[in-house]
């Protein structure tokens, strides 16, 4: 009997270790089972991805739209001076929003109307396919004159004159002050209109415009022009 027992242990031992065995090798085949289960499928990832995306496109769109709401609402709502000059009413908007009236861009003209007197008017009007601005008062000069003509700050309206396609800028001109005074009342007969951009220190923006007088105009050392206005009678007012 105590032979028997001696050949039975062992067998036990066999027994308890080929249990251990398949346990040890059923571990990481379950692990391996929730590798898999936590891995996504291709579809999955493909469905994820392409929902992030579309997602993404769309508040990207979203947020341009809005931004470019808000820049046309604060630009048609923007007038007013900025540290003595004029702001654009694009509400710094882009270069080409802001782009002066020139030469390039406008028609030109002076007449003298019958009131008041000792007066010119100068018209622009906008002949090409975009909006422009007539910023500030045209710089003048006279014929020969070696000084432009002094521009009447009073006249500043609270916003620059933007003017569309087709529609039309006015600048006014008192040509001589009171009479009897020494002011070298002379003759002209040509005037230069030389037209301004958004910096105030930028006089000239280019593509300035020559424009003959009406017979008999005459000018003194008061001449002086107003700031672009939208209405002709407020050019002539001053």
């Amino acid at each position: 009997m105590s032979a028997l027992r001696r050949v039975r242990k062992p067998a036990l031992f066999a027994v308890t270790a080929l249990a251990a065995l398949s346990l040890t090798a059923c571990g990481p085949a379950d692990g391996k089972d929730d590798a898999l289960k936590s891995v996504p499928t291709s579809s999955e990832e493909q469905g994820q991805n392409t929902t992030d995306v579309k997602g993404g496109e769309s508040g990207g769109k979203g947020e341009a739209r809005a931004s470019t709401e808000r820049g046309d609402s604060a630009g048609q709502g923007h007038s007013g001076q900025n540290g003595g000059g004029q702001q654009s009413a694009s509400g710094g908007g882009t270069a080409a929003e802001d782009a002066p009236c020139t030469g390039a861009t406008v028609k030109a003209e002076v007449s003298q109307p019958s009131r008041p007197i000792n007066h010119l008017l100068i018209k622009i009007t906008n002949t090409g396919s975009k909006r422009c601005n007539a910023y500030y008062a045209p710089a003048l000069r006279f014929d020969e004159d070696q000084a432009a003509t002094r521009e009447l700050e009073d006249s500043q309206p609270q916003a620059v004159v933007s003017v569309e396609p087709g529609e039309s800028a006015y600048a006014g001109v008192g040509l001589t002050g009171e009479p009897g005074e020494d002011t070298h009342l002379r003759d002209a007969s040509n005037l230069e209109v030389h037209f301004k951009g958004l910096d105030e220190n930028e006089p000239d923006a280019g593509h300035s415009v020559s424009l003959a007088l009406p017979d008999g105009t005459k000018i003194d050392d008061n001449a002086f022009v107003t700031f672009w206005q939208t209405d002709p009678n407020v050019a002539l007012s001053f």
